[in-house]
């Protein structure tokens, strides 16, 4: 197992050299600057050209590159031009943000859809599974913008069950379980949003891999031996039924600290999403190009992990 986590490591130094030169072509062909971006009427040709030599924007596109590199080597980001700050500190400001509402509707989002999957497939053609798969094609096919404003009309606005939006109450300097109170008030709303939006194509996945395993010949077996259903289902068939997926629960890694940006632009939440979308459109690339790295880092990441968690979940795999 360590030589293959050796091995794997290994192998994500030339993916993250090849990410890094798409990711940074990529924004080289984005027509306009960081200065043209800015939209300053009274800005002169001149003073232009000032500010893109102190960004380092008037060097050619390979020098820009391993500059960026160089400096990324050594945990330098650089710094970002919107928020006069080092993208670091931009990241670990806003990221945690992002991280405690996905975490939460994740949480929430594996363990409905693991049990309704499974009974669901259990229980096959039932009216039980009918009801699931029309409210699983519901959530899916209808949009996170969608959902999240008519959340904010019916629950917040008309019943008043939860706050309008933000992360914390306006004017309220809180601190300890006061503030940690707030926070989770303003969270419920977006964290339910987000649950009901993932929780639908899990529920497919999960209730698909129940109804491959059922079939198979040792679970006829184990109920012929007359042990208890409950028993089969969930020590004997759902072990198998997460092998699909595990797969997903890897790229839930860059999910996590990815962040939600239309939903954090509908709830005005203060996450790493609307930064990062802000960042494209106002062509930062030391913040655009910084977190592009760091969510790659994190799907690799979390496709070792998956790959580790396959041998766990099924001792026939073997890592060599």
């Amino acid at each position: 197992m360590s030589q293959f986590i050796i091995r794997r490591l290994l192998q994500m130094i030339p993916t993250l050299i090849g990410i890094s030169i798409i990711v940074f072509i990529i924004s080289q062909l984005v027509p306009g600057d960081y200065i043209t971006a800015t939209q300053n009427p009274n800005m002169t040709a001149e003073r232009a050209d000032q500010l893109r030599a102190i960004y380092g924007l008037d060097k050619p596109p390979v020098q820009q590159y391993f500059v960026w590199v160089k400096n990324m080597l050594t945990g330098n980001l650089g710094e970002s031009f919107q928020h006069k700050m080092p993208v670091t500190e931009v990241i670990s400001t806003y990221v945690w943000n992002s991280f405690v509402i996905a975490f939460v509707s994740s949480l929430l989002s594996w363990i409905i859809a693991a049990f309704v999957g499974v009974f669901s497939a259990q229980y096959q053609y039932s009216w039980f599974d009918k009801m699931v798969t029309l409210l699983v094609f519901l959530c899916m096919s209808l949009p996170s913008f969608f959902i999240g404003l008519l959340a904010i009309k019916y629950l917040a606005l008309d019943l008043k069950l939860f706050p309008i939006g933000g992360m914390t109450t306006a004017g309220l300097n809180a601190g300890g379980w006061a503030y940690i109170k707030d926070v989770a008030q303003h969270m419920l709303l977006p964290v339910t949003v987000l649950t009901v939006l993932s929780v639908g194509s899990l529920t497919r996945y999960f209730r698909t891999g129940m109804l491959e395993v059922i079939r198979q010949d040792y679970i006829r077996t184990a109920r012929a031996k007359g042990l208890k259903e409950h028993t089969v289902i969930f020590k004997h068939a759902f072990r198998n039924a997460l092998l699909p997926a595990i797969t997903l629960l890897g790229l839930e890694l860059p999910t996590l600290f990815g962040g939600a940006m239309i939903l954090e632009q509908v709830f005005t939440w203060p996450g790493i999403g609307q930064i990062y979308l802000a960042s494209l459109n106002m062509r930062d690339y030391p913040l655009m190009l910084g977190f592009t790295m760091f969510l790659a880092v994190l799907t690799l990441i979390g496709n070792l992990i998956s790959d580790i968690l396959y041998g766990v979940a099924d001792p026939r795999i073997r890592l060599k």
